[in-house]
């Protein structure tokens, strides 16, 4: 089942869009897609076993590093109905503005 699809990712045209104004974020959101569209979590702390440096904020939010802690993106993550819903991708520094 490995590298199957499993996590339907929502909302995935603000990648396209992020990409388009920083395309150093290219290959860091395609290694993030991957791993997330083909995880299968069971609770948050699976989701923060694939992605080490993500943060969760409660409920189903999460922040995620991508790139090295270049670039912040905000989620929510239905682990039960294997969804993510992007919230924002932003750099570090309009991250550093925001509240979550």
């Amino acid at each position: 089942m490995e590298g199957r699809q499993r996590v339907e990712i929502l909302n995935s045209r603000i990648i396209k869009q992020f990409i388009e104004v920083h395309p150093d974020a290219e290959a860091p959101l395609n290694d993030w897609i991957y791993k997330t569209r083909t995880a299968h979590w069971k609770n948050n702390s699976d989701v923060q076993k694939t992605f080490n440096s993500a943060d969760h904020l409660g409920d189903q939010k999460f922040i995620f590093n991508i790139g090295g802690n270049n670039f912040r993106m905000a989620a929510m993550v239905w682990i039960e109905n294997e969804r993510v819903y992007l919230l924002k991708l932003m750099t570090h520094a309009e991250y550093d503005k925001e509240k979550f």
